[in-house]
């Protein structure tokens, strides 16, 4: 996990995959620039409700509003993994964020994990081995295993 020193906004992250990094919102302050861009990530989806502006040197933003404690509603996952999987296909890296990175976020990216093939538990332990501090709604998985 990637952390930051005292006196920052809370900017952690982990990395899910190869071309998937799943954090927090504080990316969108100084950080994506700072540590992001480097490492090839320039595209970001955000789950947040209170949209926050996109992040500086991004090539595509994705705004899903989506209250805190709740799933992204049908059409959200399915936008937020189609645009996924069109990264992933381009060998492009995306940064999916919601405010804590515990929740909404993880949400989605268990729902493309899904679409490759994974189940809901496996989705979900993937994520959980890589970014221990998730933890789903029981709403959240219900919209993972209504997929």
């Amino acid at each position: 996990m990637e952390a930051h020193e005292a006196g920052q906004p809370d900017f952690e992250y982990n990395q899910i995959t190869d071309h998937i990094f799943l954090g927090t919102n504080a990316c969108c302050v100084d950080h994506f620039k700072d540590e992001l861009l480097k490492k090839g990530v320039k595209s970001d989806i955000s789950l947040e409700k209170e949209r926050l502006d996109a992040p500086y040197g991004v090539d595509l933003f994705l705004w899903l509003p989506t209250v805190d404690h709740t799933p992204p509603n049908p059409s959200q996952i399915k936008s937020g993994v189609d645009m996924i999987a069109s990264l992933v296909a381009q060998n492009e890296k995306v940064y999916v964020h919601c405010k804590n990175g515990h929740g909404r976020a993880p949400t989605l990216v268990a729902a493309y994990l899904i679409s490759t093939g994974m189940t809901v538990d496996e989705a979900i332990a993937e994520i959980k081995s890589k970014r221990p501090v998730i933890h789903l709604e029981d709403s959240q998985v219900e919209a993972l295993k209504s997929l």
